[in-house]
């Protein structure tokens, strides 16, 4: 989650903490006062009251819910594949990478840019960025791997390493800026600073795109994203007509009109600032996706497959911050469906309350802040709340007349939507958060030029995570 994960400056020092109290306190958390930076969707909704005794029971039965009740509900999200869970992860390093403000622009990747940080970057082509090498020989499960120094990955975020497919993911992040810098020089740019400059621009721009139009409709649902992304009309004048045959000979005839669209982000909750900040109902609940969505074993490619005797490699295994094993390279197919692949990518766990992370640290600094509960906010929404019976909180009677917003908004995604994507109050608090920070950057498309439309080719509909990586896979 966001709100569990400390800001990280341009040498990429992230580190992870684990808000808790020193002692067991014997009263409900207090919430802690508002700082300066204590941005809120919701600032007039009360904070929950949360005694520890509850939490800590929520958080045991969050992190033990696989028992022989929850094993009748089937885990795989066939919706979502498992890449998109990792995505997430992505997005929320980039958002919290910079001190100040929130963007979705890829500052993980390209850090402080090749003159003030020329050691991420090749030194023969300053333009694109220094590669890993492949750690075998045989077919596309070789890798490659993250540029390294011994163990030390040569990165902007030392965060986009902690295990093996985030770090690949950020890997395929800097082969796609590779290969946009090639497309770029074929439009006739003079300069290593001008291809660099252009490539970055592009890339960044298609990488928000896969975020808002690919990513936030799986996670929200498209109708909403539809609403958000509002498209407006208004009317232009493309020509002038001259009246054939005019009553008045002086008559020069008329102009002729016609209507286009405009992509005006339509935001109820969000409120625009100067210098964007992720809200706390975003960052320490809503968005705290990536423990419920991320598998417990993953099928890295073929080989890997092969030698295990079909048997996928568990999570646990896939720690990062180490050279890339051999033959431990991602086959992306297994993680983004791919157009025209006869298989079906492996798929991310159903969005509910089952999480496979320590689920306390979180509960705990949601109370600290004092988030409202998911009920104040489907309140504020004007949204009828989860009743009782459908919350799954017998036995804690605090928490069940306040949940806890994270834990309501994976409870509301189960119990609403099978699992399958955020319910009504976890999904407009994403859709809105990310469109609205988007909006809120002045170098983003949506703000730049809200009439952009991808330039790079894709396969179908729109372009999509699986053509991102067939851009990249060409360098």
């Amino acid at each position: 989650m966001i709100g569990s994960t400390a800001r990280s400056g341009p040498q990429g020092s992230g580190t992870t903490t684990a808000p808790g109290p020193a002692q067991r306190p014997s009263e409900p958390t207090a919430p802690a006062r508002p700082t300066r930076d204590d941005h809120r969707l919701f600032p007039s909704a009360p904070a929950a009251s949360a005694p520890y005794d509850e939490l800590r029971e929520l958080a045991a039965r969050m992190e033990h819910a696989d028992g022989p009740v929850a094993a009748m509900r089937p885990r795989e999200n066939l919706a979502i594949p498992a890449g998109y869970a990792h995505l997430c992860r992505l997005a929320e390093h980039d958002l919290t990478f910079a001190a100040s403000p929130a963007r979705l622009d890829l500052g993980t990747v390209y850090g402080d840019g090749p003159d003030r940080q020329p050691y991420l970057y090749d030194q023969e082509d300053p333009a694109k960025f220094r590669l890993g090498l492949r750690v075998s020989d045989r077919g596309p499960e070789a890798g490659p791997d993250l540029p390294r120094m011994g163990d030390i990955a040569v990165i902007a975020d030392a965060r986009n390493d902690d295990d093996v497919i985030l770090g690949q993911l950020h890997g395929l992040l800097l082969r796609f800026h590779n290969a946009v810098v090639d497309d770029v020089r074929d439009s006739g740019t003079t300069t290593a600073a001008e291809d660099f400059a252009a490539a970055r621009r592009l890339a960044r721009w298609h990488y928000q795109w896969v975020i808002l139009n690919d990513l936030l409709p799986r996670l929200c649902g498209e109708d909403v994203m539809h609403d958000v992304l509002h498209r407006e009309e208004f009317v232009i004048t493309t020509g002038w007509s001259p009246d054939p045959a005019p009553l008045n000979p002086l008559d020069p005839g008329h102009p002729v009109s016609s209507t286009t669209e405009v992509v005006r982000p339509r935001l109820r909750f969000h409120r625009a600032g100067q210098a964007p900040a992720v809200p706390l109902e975003f960052s320490a609940a809503a968005f705290g996706l990536a423990p419920a969505m991320t598998r417990t074993a993953y099928v890295l490619n073929e080989v890997v497959d092969e030698l295990r005797d079909g048997r996928p490699v568990s999570t646990s295994r896939l720690a990062g911050h180490r050279p890339l094993p051999p033959q431990w390279g991602i086959d992306w197919r297994m993680f983004f469906r791919t157009s025209g692949e006869p298989h079906r990518p492996q798929a991310a766990h159903r969005i509910d309350e089952r999480v496979h992370t320590p689920a306390l640290p979180a509960l705990l600094e949601g109370a600290a802040l004092g988030l409202p509960s998911g009920q104040a906010v489907a309140g504020a929404m004007s949204i009828d709340p989860l009743p009782a019976s459908r919350l799954g909180l017998a036995a804690l009677p605090a928490l069940e007349r306040a949940t806890p917003l994270w834990y309501y908004v994976l409870r509301e995604a189960g119990e609403l939507c099978q699992g399958c994507c955020l319910g009504p109050v976890g999904g407009r608090i994403v859709a809105e958060t990310l469109v609205g920070l988007v909006a809120d950057d002045p170098d983003a498309y949506l703000h730049a030029e809200p009439g952009w439309t991808p330039t790079l080719p894709f396969a179908g509909d729109t372009f999509r995570m699986a053509d991102l990586i067939a851009v990249a896979q060409r360098s």
